[in-house]
C-alpha cells in the first residue's frame, strides 16, 4: 500500500509533535499579516509550536483561545467579534508560554465577508480494499475565505474537519474590499477523513461558513490505488514515487527531477534555434511565478513546482538543444519558404525524447510565426512556442518570461479572456479587469496588481477578485477597484452609466460583459485527460 491508515498517521504525527515540543517553551517570532480584519486567517512563525494554543488578547480580561490549525497552530483565525484596534497574541502549551507577545491590528471589514469558494479537492489515499469495496482516505478541501470551523458535508452527512493549512493575504489593508467582486482575505485547506464504500464514486462536498454561506462541488474518487493522483497534477503518485514507465520500456525518474506526489508539478522541456536562445536569467522568475501561486497542496505547501529542462545538468540533460534554423515556424505542416513545422522538430528523437510524450510539455523558442504572432500554445495541450525574435522587445527578460507563461497558460486551459469556456472570452484579449499575463495588456510588461493599468512587473494569472464590467453601463468613477476612476470612453469626464463607444476588451463589439475569471483555481494540469486537445503528439 502507498499510504498508511489515517488514524495511525494521526497518532504518529501527534507522537512526533509531542516528543519534539513537550518540554520546550514555545517561541513566537512572527505573525503574518499583523494588519487584519475579523475572520481573517493568519500565519504564525516560531519554534516548538506543536500542540500549543494561540491566546488572543493575551493577558487581557477578553483573553480567548483562537481557532487554529490541526495539531500545531501554524495558522489561526482572527475571532469574528474582534474589535478594531491592537490585540496582543501569544502561544501557550505544555512547554509553557512564549516569552513575548505580538500585537495584531484589526481594522473594520469593508463590506461583508464573502461566501466561501471551493478552489480544489485533493487527497491522500490510505487504503483501498477492492474486494470489500471500501476506501479509507483523507480529503483536503482548498477554499477561498473559508472559516477554520466551517462545516463540511459529504453526500449530505456532516464530517469532522480540521484547518490544515492556509495562504494568508496582506493585500486588503491597503485596498477597499467592497470595491471588488470577490475580495480574497485568505485561502484555507480543510482536512476531512473519509471511509466507506466510495471507491470510484462521485461524492458531493459542501462547505458552510459560520455565517451560513456555502459552496458546493462534486469530486470523483479513483477506483484503484494505482490511479491515485493525490495532488491533481496529472502525474500519478506511483510515477512520482517509482518513476514513469514510458511505453518504450524506459523508466523516467521523476523524483530525481524534484517531483513529489503531494505537491503539484509541471514538467517542461525547452529547446531553441540559435537566434532565439532565451536569456539564462528568466528561469528563476518563471519558477517563482508558479511557486507563489495561490494554490494549496496535499502536503500543506503553497504553489506549483515547475521543472524546466533546458539542459542545466543533473536530471535535466535533454533540453537546451540547439535546433536547425528556420525563418518561420508554427504548428501547421507547411508554411512557405524557410518554414519549419514545430512537429518536424518534435518528431526528431534527437530533439525530444518520445519517452517523455505523456508527461512533458514541449516549448520551442523560435524566430517568428508566418502571421507574425509572438507565440502559440495549444489550449489544454502540451506544446507551445515563443516566437518574437523580430520584435523590438526581444531579449528583455520580462517579455520573455511573460510570453513563456502566457503560452504555457494556454496549455493549462487558459484563454486570453479567462478560462477555456466560450469563444467570446477568447476574443476578449484586452480586458480591463483581468489582471493576468494571459491578457494582451500585460503579456509583455507584467500585470497591474492594483487598480490602474500600470504594470507592476509581475507575471501571474488572475484570482478572480475584480468586479464584472458591462460595456453598456460602465461606472467610470468606480474604475476597476478601490474607487480609482478610469475614463473608459476617453472624453475627459468620469461618469456613471456610460455606454462605451469603442470596445475596451479588445474584440469587435462594445456590448461585452467582462468577467474576471479565477484562472489559478481552474488550471488543467493533466493534458492527457478526456476532453483535452492533446492529440498524442
Amino acid at each position: 500500500m502507498l499510504y498508511k491508515n489515517f488514524v495511525y498517521y494521526s497518532i504518529i504525527v501527534s507522537t512526533l509533535v509531542l516528543s519534539s515540543c513537550k518540554c520546550k517553551q514555545p517561541e513566537l517570532t512572527g505573525i503574518n499579516p499583523t494588519s487584519t480584519v475579523p475572520r481573517q486567517i493568519v500565519a504564525v512563525q516560531g519554534n516548538n509550536l506543536g500542540l500549543t494554543n494561540v491566546q488572543w488578547d493575551a493577558g487581557l480580561p477578553t483573553q480567548s483561545t483562537a481557532d487554529a490549525s490541526f495539531l500545531s497552530p501554524r495558522y489561526f483565525q482572527v475571532p469574528q467579534g474582534a474589535t478594531v484596534g491592537s490585540h496582543p497574541v501569544r502561544i501557550t502549551g505544555d512547554g509553557g508560554t512564549s516569552a513575548n507577545t505580538i500585537n495584531v491590528n484589526v481594522s473594520t471589514l469593508s463590506g461583508t465577508w464573502p461566501a466561501p469558494r471551493i478552489e480544489e479537492i485533493t487527497y491522500n489515499f490510505l487504503s483501498i480494499n477492492t474486494a470489500e469495496n471500501k476506501l479509507g482516505a483523507w480529503l483536503l478541501i482548498a477554499v477561498a475565505n473559508i472559516d477554520a470551523k466551517a462545516e463540511v458535508k459529504i453526500n449530505g452527512t456532516v464530517q469532522q474537519s480540521f484547518l490544515y493549512s492556509a495562504i494568508p493575504s496582506d493585500y486588503f489593508p491597503a485596498h477597499i474590499g467592497n470595491t471588488y467582486g470577490y475580495p480574497i482575505y485568505h485561502y484555507g485547506q480543510l482536512l476531512v477523513g473519509l471511509s466507506g464504500p466510495y471507491i470510484g464514486s462521485t461524492i458531493q462536498i459542501r462547505v458552510t461558513n459560520i455565517d451560513g454561506l456555502t459552496a458546493q462541488t462534486n469530486f470523483t474518487l479513483p477506483s484503484e490505488e494505482s490511479q491515485a493522483d493525490s495532488d491533481n497534477d496529472g502525474l500519478l503518485d506511483t510515477w512520482e514515487i517509482n518513476g514513469f514507465p514510458a511505453p518504450g520500456g524506459t523508466t523516467i525518474n521523476l523524483q530525481a527531477m524534484g517531483c513529489d506526489p503531494l505537491h503539484k508539478d509541471v514538467l517542461v522541456e525547452a529547446d531553441w534555434i540559435a537566434a532565439a536562445a532565451p536569456n539564462n536569467t528568466i528561469w528563476d522568475d518563471i519558477e517563482a511565478a508558479f511557486s507563489n501561486a495561490p494554490i494549496l497542496n496535499p502536503d500543506g505547501s503553497q504553489g506549483i513546482a515547475i521543472h524546466i529542462d533546458r539542459g542545466q545538468g543533473g536530471a535535466f540533460t535533454n533540453g537546451g538543444t540547439i535546433l536547425a534554423n528556420h525563418t518561420t515556424m508554427d504548428f501547421a505542416p507547411t508554411g512557405g519558404a524557410g518554414y519549419t513545422s514545430f512537429f518536424t522538430y518534435k518528431s526528431n528523437s534527437a530533439n525530444f525524447d518520445p519517452a517523455r510524450l505523456n508527461i512533458f510539455h514541449y516549448c520551442i523558442f523560435g524566430r517568428a510565426m508566418p502571421a507574425g504572432n509572438s507565440g502559440r500554445g495549444e489550449i489544454w495541450g502540451n506544446d507551445f512556442q515563443v516566437t518574437f525574435v523580430n520584435f523590438s522587445n526581444w531579449g528583455n527578460d520580462i517579455d520573455e518570461i511573460g510570453t513563456f507563461i502566457h503560452e504555457l497558460g494556454h496549455n493549462l486551459g487558459l484563454r486570453h479572456g479567462g478560462i477555456d469556456n466560450t469563444a467570446a472570452d477568447a476574443n476578449e484579449t484586452f480586458k480591463p479587469n483581468q489582471e493576468s499575463t494571459m491578457n494582451y495588456r500585460y503579456q509583455f510588461p507584467g500585470v497591474s496588481l492594483d487598480c490602474n493599468f500600470t504594470s507592476d512587473n509581475v507575471h501571474t494569472y488572475s484570482r478572480g477578485m475584480r468586479n464584472t464590467i458591462n460595456e453598456q453601463n460602465v461606472n467610470e468613477p468606480a474604475g476597476i477597484c478601490d474607487n480609482i476612476g478610469i475614463d473608459f470612453n476617453g472624453n475627459g469626464v468620469l461618469s456613471s452609466g456610460v455606454v462605451v463607444n469603442t470596445n475596451i476588451g479588445g474584440d469587435t463589439d462594445n456590448t461585452d460583459m467582462h468577467l474576471n475569471y479565477n484562472e489559478w483555481g481552474n488550471l488543467k494540469l493533466n493534458f492527457r485527460a478526456t476532453g483535452s486537445r492533446w492529440n498524442s503528439n
